[in-house]
């Protein structure tokens, strides 16, 4: 158990005192909002992409590529949006809230905070997984955002069916990480290799990913953010934490998943409200101040239920 505490605390202890720093940097005017807006752009646009194509490009697709596991987070993904659509409005009546809740809870912070968790837990083997999976996650998540918030916007911004698939190809083909995956496809299967200047070169820039990236989701966080909707935001949060994770990831180990694809589960179900979603959700007409809420809550409460998830995955020796 010792062990098993010690991992967990090496894991995700260091992730979140990244995370902490870029709150505290700001408070202290060593850097800025328009620092950070910049550096969000520099991350999603240029670092994370290059780790992708890097991971992707190098990866053994014998080795790396499972199918199975595809398949389990793709459904998983799709299960949970399809329940919180069934259950949410029986709940929630007005209309504004109902797509900011159903969004907060089944999309998740995946390739900004996951990749670094990814990296920390499993090193190389865990960018290589997670960087399988991640053009899957990134579609179903744009592509069910798109659609619930439409169902329940108001008439103004609501989207037709013509609409509705220009918006999301849109979103599919000038997704960066989406595009450096696919770059990096046909080097992996004619098993290129790259000069040692390119390799070095884009390692460089991949290196940015984890400190930028955590820094600025510190940075964005608003403690005077939570105030109003407080039960709404924490039952969003619960669920986006506690309740899809521990059902993804009992299931998971029920079927025999191990090792680093385990852990990746626990990621994709367990990780933050992604950031994205409030921008889509004031986009939207939907209520974008709650989709704050949750984004802030479940990054706060993260850095418990993560640990809780690692130290009882590694403690019964799943990974």
């Amino acid at each position: 158990m010792y062990n098993s505490f010690i991992y967990s605390v090496n894991t995700v202890l260091p992730v979140f005192i990244i995370v902490a720093l870029g709150w505290i940097l700001l408070r202290m005017k060593l850097i800025t909002p328009d620092f950070t807006a910049t550096a969000e752009k520099l991350v999603f646009k240029v670092a994370l992409p290059a780790m992708l194509f890097c991971e992707v490009s190098s990866a053994d697709l014998a080795a790396d590529f499972d199918g199975r596991f595809i398949v389990f987070c793709c459904l998983g993904i799709l299960i949970t949006f399809v329940l919180l659509c069934i259950f949410v409005p029986l709940f929630i009546k007005r209309n504004d809230r109902r797509g900011a809740f159903i969004q907060g809870v089944y999309r998740s912070n995946f390739a900004i905070l996951g990749i670094p968790l990814a990296e920390s837990m499993f090193g190389s083997e865990g960018t290589a997984q997670i960087s399988m999976i991640m053009p899957f996650s990134i579609i179903m998540f744009n592509m069910f955002a798109v659609l619930i918030l439409s169902i329940y916007a108001p008439k103004e911004v609501k989207l037709t069916l013509p609409q509705f698939a220009r918006r999301v190809v849109g979103n599919i083909i000038k997704n960066p990480l989406i595009i450096s995956v696919v770059a990096g496809i046909p080097f992996m299967l004619l098993s290129t290799e790259f000069p040692l200047i390119i390799t070095k070169s884009l390692n460089c820039i991949s290196d940015m990913v984890m400190p930028l990236s955590l820094i600025c989701i510190g940075a964005g966080f608003k403690f005077e953010s939570l105030r109003g909707r407080t039960a709404a935001a924490l039952t969003a949060a619960l669920l986006r934490l506690l309740v899809v994770p521990v059902i993804a990831v009992g299931i998971a180990v029920a079927v025999g998943f191990r090792g680093a694809q385990l852990g990746i589960i626990l990621i994709l179900f367990g990780a933050p409200t992604a950031v994205s979603s409030y921008v889509m959700a004031k986009n939207m007409k939907s209520d974008h101040e709650l989709a704050a809420q949750i984004i802030l809550l479940t990054t706060l409460l993260c850095a418990l239920t993560m640990f809780a998830g690692v130290f009882l995955l590694k403690n019964f020796g799943y990974i």
